[in-house]
């Protein structure tokens, strides 16, 4: 339905009530063994469902753009996402935790390998999932953010198995 509106004092007075309607994230699952996410696809959320393993890279860095990625999917292949180049670096943090460890209570000052706060180093641009203690169980969910032309800031968390490390590379 067209809408007209009158500006009375800088203000749009619309004639007939204006109608919002429910806005829904796109989520988009990924079952080939290669994805390359393009900035139109920015506030997408991937699913990653192919045991197998899957690449995906992101798009060239440009501040703003935002995509969430699932573990749909038990990996028992390498799960990876790239930066579309090494100077497309990460900051931020995930939380890997062993999936037999969920519902479970680890107090922060116990000395545990079952849970880790990852950060990436400073030249790190890639998030690799190459064996269980990674994350590459079924549940995880990472976010990434991009603040600069060259920045991603990640954050999430991921199911591993044993005793955690760190995914970033």
């Amino acid at each position: 339905m067209s809408q007209t509106a009158t500006r009375q004092e800088g203000i749009e007075v619309y004639e007939t009530p204006v109608t919002f309607t429910t806005q829904k994230t796109t989520v988009s699952s990924i079952t080939d063994s290669t994805q390359t996410i393009t900035a139109e696809e920015s506030g997408t959320i991937f699913s990653l469902n192919r045991a197998g393993g899957i690449v995906v890279t992101l798009p060239a860095a440009a501040a703003g753009l935002n995509y969430k990625f699932h573990i749909g999917t038990t990996g028992t292949g390498t799960l990876t996402i790239n930066a579309a180049s090494s100077a497309d670096t990460l900051q931020g943090v995930l939380m890997v935790i062993d999936k037999d460890e969920v519902g479970g209570l680890a107090a922060l000052n116990e000395n545990i390998d079952t849970l880790a706060f990852v950060v990436p180093a400073a030249a790190d641009h890639q998030l690799v999932m190459s064996a269980d203690t990674k994350g590459r169980f079924i549940g995880g969910m990472v976010e990434y953010t991009c603040i600069t032309d060259s920045k991603w800031v990640v954050t999430g968390h991921l199911f591993g198995d044993g005793t955690v490390a760190t995914p970033f590379t």
